[in-house]
């Protein structure tokens, strides 16, 4: 018999089969789907096709741009996520250096990895730039490696011996020294074992040969030590149980050979030389450097005597807040710079101090020419009991010409006179600026006062103001300046007038022009400008293309004072000779005649206007005017009337009507 479902469980089963629909509703329905992102060489494929050539850094082969670069933000450009080395270490940590790290290769110890990598693709191994050896001898001079004789390894590429990056040994090898050399070369083999006099050489390769290239069959060093060269080892060396022993100390086997004077006995001596520490500078069988030294001069000197830690005089140059400015070594002596220590310095000792080879005058001729710095008649001579030392350092300097001071401090310090006029109200610039050389050449001048070029014709002044002299026909120049006479007006440093004119200006204009002169002190009227010696107001100093030097022509150069003159030449009448020239009437500096007429009033309208004539009379009411009477009338330099009249006159007088003041007639 089958069991009845109740109500109950009837709609409990109708629950669950809508829930399962419900339920396989949803998981069918498309689901909306979350946009993948784009990657770079989506908008940017010239990318991908120029940076997956040849060897390919891994993330770009791998398209991950954003594991070294930040995406593209609101501000256009390519961001690096870190800056190197520190984005490189984070994929090659192994590469990181160590703080006790013995050697590191320049470029890696600050982490300038891109000086010799590529980021992205290279057509190179290791993304380098340039093939090996080429990326290396962008850095390394290619000549050192490539002399007569070169090293086998050097063939197969410097990393054979040499860690790019980073090592535990001297000059990134890749084994201490002599296992490096052991590496290759037997050191028990017969022929090695003949090859070094019998010896059982086993260590110190690097004393005797060169690692790269050499110009010495074998690769030995370019100086070798005579006892080594000539196979004598056991003039020092002895050998016990297969071990090479020295006969006594390294200084003691030295001073066996080379005899040396006692310290004490010379003028200066090297401290080395003085405590027989021979050692100390010289390379006991073979060296590239001169005289068997362990370095090059400019190396093996600088151990000790570094440059910064010569002495030398202070720059003494202040801002204008009078404190001193920053110390930039501004000069260095070329054998200085060269690192030439011994052209000048004896090694040992010295008769001389500071072991000079000579004294100081002879060591400095010897390579500047006497004749341009003893024997020429224009040379400086030094401080007396001095030398070359009384201005210029040895060694390097804050002053240009390795100058003990500034030029200005240096030349005033025994030029007293000339150093008070720097108060002077006017100061030549070169002058002002402490720039003596600017004149002076102190070394080798043939002309007086060491000047650089002769006064004679201006040549030395016109060196720097080449535009006094103006050529061309249209030009009169000032005497002076036409005969390069510059000194006759201008002093050379200082003077108490403006553009350093030594007096006045007017004053000194007068010193020539004596008939100038006196017309100022006798005439009755004279010129205001002329008064105040202000010549320059109306004359250029140097010339001009207007006659007598004028710095305008006229009747501008008037004018620019004497502006009511033409108050009606616009639109009346102008006096022609005052349109043409002030001076037909008038004289420039004084008369004894008012306005500085250049005649008596009687006599300076008649030398134009003929007072006897019909017309004249007609024009005038048959009245003879008096000597002296035209201006009483007539505007000299222009008026509103055709006639020059001046614009306001009397009632009788416009009217034409004169006898009730004039009886007389033209007589």
């Amino acid at each position: 018999m089958k069991n009845k479902i109740s109500g109950k469980e009837l709609w409990l089963l109708l629950g669950v089969a809508v829930g399962i629909l419900l339920i396989s509703c949803v998981q069918t329905s498309k689901q909306p789907t979350k946009a993948q992102a784009k990657t770079c060489l989506d908008c940017h494929p010239e990318m991908g096709e120029k940076f997956k050539q040849g060897y390919v850094h891994k993330p770009v082969a791998e398209n991950q741009c954003n594991s070294c670069h930040l995406p593209h933000g609101l501000i256009g450009g390519l961001f690096l996520r870190e800056k190197e080395p520190s984005l490189c270490y984070s994929c090659h940590d192994n590469l990181r250096l160590a703080p006790d790290q013995k050697s590191a290769h320049d470029p890696a110890g600050p982490g300038k990895c891109s000086n010799c990598h590529k980021p992205h693709n290279s057509q190179n191994p290791a993304l380098l730039k340039t093939p090996a050896p080429e990326n290396c001898y962008s850095c390394h001079e290619q000549k050192n490696f490539e002399k007569k004789v070169v090293h086998a390894p050097l063939a197969k590429g410097c990393q054979t011996c040499h860690n790019p990056h980073k090592s535990d040994n001297i000059a990134l090898l890749n084994q201490e020294p002599d296992a490096q050399c052991m590496s290759c070369h037997e050191v028990d083999r017969k022929s090695f074992i003949t090859a070094h006099s019998n010896y059982p050489v086993t260590t110190g390769c690097l004393r005797c040969h060169t690692p790269h290239s050499a110009d010495q069959p074998f690769l030995l060093r370019k100086n070798i030590h005579q006892p080594v060269k000539k196979g004598e080892c056991s003039s020092c060396h002895q050998v016990q149980k297969n071990k090479i022993l020295t006969r006594d100390t390294p200084n003691n086997l030295c001073l066996k050979c080379h005899t040396s004077p006692d310290p004490g006995s010379t003028g200066s001596s090297h401290k080395p030389h003085v405590d027989r520490k021979c050692t100390s500078c010289h390379a006991i069988h073979a060296s590239d450097a001169p005289l068997l030294l362990k370095e090059a001069p400019e190396k093996i000197c600088l151990t000790c005597h570094r440059v910064e830690d010569i002495p030398m005089a202070e720059s003494g140059e202040t801002d204008n807040t009078g404190a001193k400015k920053v110390k930039i070594i501004k000069s260095v002596h070329e054998p200085v710079a060269g690192g030439n220590c011994l052209d000048c310095h004896n090694g040992h000792a010295s008769a001389q101090k500071n072991l000079l080879k000579t004294d100081k005058k002879g060591l400095c001729l010897s390579c500047h020419d006497a004749r341009q710095y003893e024997e020429s008649p224009g040379s400086h001579p030094p401080e007396n009991g001095k030398a070359c030392n009384t201005c210029h350092q040895p060694h390097k300097s804050y002053n240009p010409s390795l100058l003990v001071q500034s030029q200005k401090k240096l030349c005033f310090s025994c030029h007293r006179k000339e150093s008070d006029e720097q108060g002077r109200f006017s100061l030549h610039r070169p002058f002002a600026t402490g720039n003596c050389v600017g004149c002076h050449s102190l070394h080798g001048a043939k002309e007086e006062k060491y000047l650089k070029a002769s006064r004679e014709n201006g040549a030395l002044c016109l060196s720097c103001h080449e535009n006094i002299q103006q050529p061309g026909e249209s030009i009169r120049p000032h005497e002076p300046v036409a005969k390069g006479r510059c000194e006759q007006c201008h002093a050379p440093h200082a003077a108490d007038y403006a553009n350093v004119i030594r007096q006045k200006p007017g004053r000194i204009c007068l010193t020539c022009h004596e008939d100038v002169k006196s017309t100022i002190n006798n005439a009755a009227v004279v010129h205001q400008p002329a008064v105040d010696e202000n010549c320059i107001s109306c004359h250029a100093a140097h010339g001009s293309p207007h006659e007598h030097i004028l710095k305008k022509g006229q009747p501008m150069l008037c004018l620019t004072c004497h502006t009511e003159v033409a108050r009606d030449w616009r639109k009346g009448v102008i006096h022609k000779p005052a349109m043409q020239n002030c001076m037909e009437c008038h004289r420039a500096h004084g008369s004894d005649e008012p306005a500085m007429i250049n005649s008596r009033p009687e006599a300076l309208c008649v030398r134009c206007h003929e007072s006897g004539t019909t017309d004249f009379l007609a024009a005038h009411s048959n009245i003879r005017p008096g000597a002296d009477s035209c201006i009483s009338c007539h505007d000299a330099h222009g008026s509103p009337d055709k006639g020059l009249l001046y614009p306001v006159g009397h009632a009788p007088f416009l009217e034409g009507t004169c006898k009730p003041c004039h009886d007389g007639r033209a007589k």
